[in-house]
């Protein structure tokens, strides 16, 4: 009887355990201990469903729960997704756990925001967005989030890179389903950067099924040049071939047939009035040229719009009609654009409604898989000698200026045949230029003071030109004080003058006093030629070993010539030797003339730009110290 009793009491233990751990599922103290270290939220389950229901039709589904480790990664308990009326939201649930993954309560109305789309530069945008959080700061705690959509915006499927969330969360598992009926099949998709294949199964109706996993990924640290996730990190693209969406038909199966969606969008909508032909003939009558009429739309462009946003319905695909720009005077990248073609069209001028992927910080499109890969819209105007690209969005832009938004990247041009997928102009290190002449006298006793004639060139005009616009002097002078390493510095006479050419210029002259360039030693005056630049570049995670590629962006450089009046010295007892450096990363010159008490510095870096592999960043270390090095040089007067 005893044993019997034990054996209940035991087999009641057992039960009461295991039922706790079923409960406890999202135990924070479970998680492994290498899942935690540098990370400030788990990802302890992300499932994300996608069932293609035939071409106008699919739905989503996702399952999201997130372990919040400390303060800094309470970001990653808020789930934020887009709806609009093509994105119809079904259902959306939530549960908050305490750490030891007891629930403590169920997502409340109170708990989710509902915000429109519009904003500053957004006039209309039927795009919403649903906000869930709790409030609750007991660390650890966990975050369960249910969601279901109705989608009929099928030009995209999913994009899936589970561990492209910032630095510092780990994944325990996420999982990628496709589901595609057979007469849509087979599903195109991209796997990139070592994902593990997909696997393959069938429903009992016959739909196919796509599946991937990932498992146990560490948080990933940021360092500097990284590439894009894109780029280095585990994900799938998939996309249509055929599709329906508001009633429009496309087919994505190749960059030929997504450039003919495209066309069929935009049929009919570059159409203008009488009057307004008229308008921009007589605004470009005194031109004789192509590419000068070509000039004078885009200026007539300037001034008659501006940018606003416009995302209604289909809005984010399909432009506004010219006419509709043409009476109101705005419109978004696609109707600018739109409108702008239909001005050219009007003086016989071809050119091509361009698609494209645009941003500073954006990665390329896969240039191997058709698919709705951008973002921005902008025009290719084709010319016998050149090919001029306008960006339609910008007041104040250079004409054919192309900045680093859209500039070295594949885009989509939509000509009369279908899709044509082109490379866009890259910049230069020469169109990418500071060139700095200066003139400097020093004083016995350190004093310094000089006049510069600076011209900002390429990126480093777009970095001073919305600056220049304000005649705000104080931030120009701030600015100054930071890009150009002279904290001490004081500005005076600013002259700005900028030159709208292709690639755009700004020039500036000034005058600065220094302060103390110099420091006297009793008889000895040690004087640091190049106080201007120093390409000094200090690793952010110097005892780190480098894991990923180094990605250098842009190329440019500085070309400088300044020259000092030196005081009355007996002579010169230490000079700066002339360097002369050139790696794969840059090229690097230095070179010093003495004459007459005057001494002449001539400066000149060039940054390559490329992909590099994790292994050469130890180079890359070493040639910015020798020019660290180079920069800090002295010169030594015996006064």
């Amino acid at each position: 009887m005893k044993n019997s009793t034990l054996l209940l009491l035991l087999l009641i233990s057992l039960a009461w355990r295991h039922t706790l751990t079923a409960q406890n599922r999202w135990n924070a103290l479970s998680i492994p201990a290498e899942m935690k270290e540098k990370a400030h939220a788990v990802v302890r389950l992300d499932e994300t469903n996608f069932q293609v229901k035939g071409p106008g039709l699919g739905a989503l589904k996702r399952h999201l729960v997130v372990t919040v480790l400390d303060a800094e990664g309470v970001e990653h308990a808020q789930l934020v997704f887009a709806y609009t009326k093509l994105n119809k939201l079904i259902d959306l649930e939530g549960v908050l756990y305490d750490a030891l993954g007891e629930k403590v309560r169920k997502l409340k109305k109170d708990n989710i925001g509902d915000y429109g789309g519009v904003q500053a530069m957004n006039l209309f945008d039927d795009v919403r967005f649903k906000v869930a959080e709790f409030s609750y700061a007991n660390f650890p705690f966990t975050v369960e989030f249910t969601y279901e959509l109705q989608d009929k915006q099928l030009t995209s499927y999913q994009r899936w890179f589970p561990h492209s969330s910032p630095s510092e969360v780990s994944i325990e598992s996420s999982k990628l389903t496709i589901e595609i009926p057979e007469n849509l099949a087979p599903l195109r998709y991209k796997e990139v950067n070592g994902v593990a294949p997909v696997q393959n199964s069938k429903t009992e109706k016959g739909n196919l099924v796509y599946t991937w996993n990932v498992k146990n990924l560490v948080a990933h640290e940021v360092e500097d040049f990284m590439p894009k996730w894109l780029r280095r990190g585990p994900g799938v693209m998939a996309a249509p071939s055929v599709f329906e969406m508001d009633g429009y038909k496309g087919d994505f199966s190749t960059w030929q047939k997504v450039g003919e969606f495209d066309n069929v969008l935009g049929q009919g909508r570059d159409v203008l009035d009488a009057q307004a032909i008229e308008d921009i003939k007589a605004f470009t009558k005194n031109e004789t040229t192509t590419l000068g009429k070509v000039q004078k739309v885009y200026e007539y462009l300037q001034q008659k719009t501006r940018y606003i946003s416009i995302q209604l319905g289909i809005g984010g695909l399909q432009p506004f009609p010219a006419q509709y720009v043409a009476e109101k005077g705005y419109g978004d990248c696609k109707a600018l654009s739109n409108y702008t073609k239909a001005l050219l069209k009007a003086l016989g001028i071809e050119s091509y409604y361009t698609s494209i992927q645009a941003g500073a910080n954006e990665p390329d499109i896969l240039t191997d898989f058709p698919a709705q890969q951008f973002n921005h819209v902008i025009l290719c105007v084709p010319m016998k000698q050149d090919t001029v690209w306008l960006e339609c969005t910008s007041q104040t832009n250079a004409f054919g200026y192309m900045s680093t938004f859209t500039s070295n990247r594949h885009a989509l041009l939509a000509t009369p045949q279908g899709g044509v997928l082109v490379k866009t102009p890259a910049l230069t290190s020469k169109d990418n230029l500071i060139k700095r002449n200066i003139a400097m006298t020093i004083s016995a006793t350190g004093e310094t003071l000089a006049k510069f004639d600076i011209d900002f060139k390429g990126i480093f005009h777009d970095d001073y030109e919305g600056l220049m616009l304000t005649g705000n002097t104080d931030e120009q002078i701030e600015h100054l004080h930071k890009s150009l390493h002279l904290a001490n510095a004081s500005f005076k006479n600013l002259a700005w003058k900028q030159d709208k050419a292709r690639v755009p210029s700004l020039k500036l002259n000034c005058e600065v006093n220094l302060k103390k360039t110099a420091s006297l030693s009793g008889s000895r005056l040690f004087i640091t030629p190049n106080i201007f630049f120093s390409e000094d570049y200090q690793p952010s995670n110097p005892n780190e070993e480098r894991k990923h590629p180094i990605e250098l962006v842009n190329t440019y450089s500085y070309q400088d010539e300044f020259t000092i009046q030196l005081p009355s010295y007996q002579t010169v007892e230490a000079l700066p030797p002339n360097v002369n450096i050139t790696s794969k990363f840059g090229v690097f010159k230095n070179e010093y003339r003495l004459e007459a008490g005057k001494l002449t510095v001539k400066r000149y870096f060039e940054r390559k730009n490329g992909l590099f592999q994790a292994s050469e960043y130890n180079e890359m270390l070493e040639f910015y110290k020798k020019i660290a090095k180079a920069d800090r040089a002295q010169m030594v007067l015996k006064l």
